[in-house]
């Protein structure tokens, strides 16, 4: 019998046979990637946490949040349109400006004043950008809160004069002007915050006071505003403890035998890590949520075409432009369309009595946080989730 052999394999020559395996290049980039935004994160952290002890570097932190919100809006808008993201990079800069290369190239002009132009732009064009969005933004948002903020100051201290002096003829004046200046407060509220996300996302301080559109998006989505109002109450209820507990802090024992200088670099302190771990995540929060309700809601309006493109503003007006409008869905029956417009009249109602509850308590932890620790017009009329983001008060006798 014929043994069965295996089959013969091919050939291999001497040369390829003794050579090494080729080593894998390593994937150059990619293990890059998290560190560099995580780098990034943190820097922009550390750099909007000393922000907040700063008026002016404060209007500078919120024009960069603005314009987070700005380019999570457009990405969210460029997505659904199945276009290219606006930008890869994921933060906005802080000093260099996003079109660093092009400015530069102007550098090589011959003109002077092209030339001081481009450096300027290059190195200097976020820092410009920041600082005009937010205050714009700032301004327009203390134009509708102060009136209401300056009512409640006066009634502050209208009250207190009141009770030193035994004026009990003028006793009903203080509450009467608390309570008119807390409405009005609490109906600022309902506006500014989605007023504030349609500014910063189609970047024209115009829109902040394009009333029909605010509303629109507030009635399009109760339940995500319910949501926004909530989170405001919370975190106001959080600064009115870290306002608050100043007081409680500055009666004990170990400041006795402090000098000045151990003082005020406690406060420092103090400041500085209420805002690393309160003021900053907290506001970039609201704000970066605020400007989710409007930009979807945006979308679908003017996808449906309830919004027309005609009357769109800046960079939304770009960016929808070749955007298809499709037709509206057709109506319900209308045994179905009563009942859901009786459920619909009862969660409304229900959503704005809630909203109405959550408002007032926003504004009474104004007067608890002055009650505990009395400071002359900054807890009136600025709120650091709301109009400015700074929080840093050290009393003048102690800078002396």
């Amino acid at each position: 019998m014929n043994a069965i052999l295996p089959p013969q394999l091919p050939s291999v020559p001497a040369q390829e046979a003794s050579s090494p395996p080729a080593p894998i290049a390593p994937l150059q980039g990619r293990p890059r990637r998290p560190v560099l935004r995580i780098g990034r994160g943190l820097k922009s952290w550390f750099l909007a946490t000393l922000s907040c002890l700063n008026v002016p570097f404060a209007i500078l932190f919120s024009g960069w949040t603005y314009r987070l919100v700005q380019r999570r809006a457009h990405t969210l808008w460029a997505r659904r349109l199945e276009e290219p993201p606006p930008s890869k990079r994921v933060l906005p800069r802080w000093i260099l400006s996003e079109a660093f290369g092009a400015h530069l190239s102007l550098v090589q002009s011959r003109s002077p004043l092209q030339w001081i132009r481009g450096i300027a732009h290059a190195f200097l064009g976020s820092f410009a950008a920041n600082l005009k969005t937010g205050f714009l933004v700032v301004l327009n948002s203390m134009l509708i809160t102060l009136p209401g903020g300056m009512i409640m100051m006066f009634s502050w201290y209208s009250g207190w004069d009141n009770s030193f002096n035994k004026g009990y003829e003028q006793a009903t004046v203080g509450p009467l002007w608390g309570f008119a200046g807390i409405f009005l407060f609490m109906a600022a509220m309902t506006y500014v915050p989605i007023a504030q996300a349609r500014q910063a996302a189609t970047g024209s301080a115009k829109a902040f006071w394009n009333y029909r559109r605010v509303r629109h998006v507030i009635r399009a989505r109760p339940v995500a505003c319910l949501l926004l109002t909530a989170g405001y109450t919370a975190l106001g209820a959080v600064f009115m403890i870290a306002v608050s507990a100043l007081m409680i802090i500055g009666n004990g024992d170990q400041f006795a035998e402090m000098t000045v200088a151990q003082i005020v670099a406690f406060l420092n302190r103090y400041y500085f890590w209420w805002a690393a771990l309160f003021i900053v995540p907290g506001f970039v929060l609201l704000k970066l949520t605020a400007g989710r309700i409007y930009s979807g809601a945006a979308f679908d309006a003017v996808t449906t075409g309830r919004w027309k493109k005609e009357e769109l503003v800046g960079e939304e007006a770009r960016i929808f432009q070749p955007a298809p409008v499709t037709a509206r869905p057709p109506a319900l029956p209308g045994l179905m369309r009563t009942s859901l417009f009786a459920f619909s009249v009862i969660g409304r109602l229900g959503l704005r009595v809630t909203t109405f509850v959550l408002l007032l308590l926003l504004a009474f932890e104004l007067y608890v946080g002055q009650f505990f620790n009395f400071e002359p017009a900054t807890n009136w009329l600025r709120q650091p989730m709301v109009q400015l983001p700074w929080f840093h008060s050290i009393p003048g006798h102690l800078k002396e």
